[in-house]
């Protein structure tokens, strides 16, 4: 005798099947665009490490204040170095800075709380910016 079609009990078996396997690339896809938004994070802090920072810091010893750049007239000139990721909750700014290094600079809700931390500069170093998830309570590396 010749089977034309598959029967109900192998065709419910096939879609249980493809439900399982999609609800794992669906947990997956969600996890990956986590990692992204925080992958972007992580580049966004090196930007402010290799250029921003050392440009204002730059500027803050040139007009004599030691190398910090704490200061309001410092904000404005944010937006020529860097163009920031947009939907931050916190408004970015350097006054907050400190020299404990966790003064919050920026902060973003991608799922998790990530606050972007910095350290003053002073006249032999320049300020320095690190990811900080405040969700689980660690600094990203």
């Amino acid at each position: 005798m010749k089977r034309a079609a598959f029967n109900l009990i192998e065709l419910i078996f096939v879609i249980i099947i493809l439900g399982i396997l999609s609800s794992v690339v669906i947990v997956k896809m969600g996890d990956m665009a986590k990692l992204a938004k925080e992958a972007q994070l992580t580049s966004f802090v090196g930007t402010l490490n290799r250029s921003v920072g050392p440009a204002i810091w730059f500027k803050s010893i040139e007009n004599g204040r030691g190398g910090s750049i704490t200061f309001a007239d410092y904000n404005a000139d944010l937006d020529k170095y860097i163009d920031f990721i947009p939907n931050y909750t916190l408004t970015p700014t350097l006054i907050n800075c400190n020299t404990m290094g966790n003064g919050i600079f920026v902060s973003y809700t991608f799922g998790k709380n990530y606050e972007v931390h910095c350290r003053d500069g002073n006249k032999t170093s320049s300020p320095d910016f690190r990811l900080y998830n405040q969700t689980d309570d660690v600094y990203i590396e």
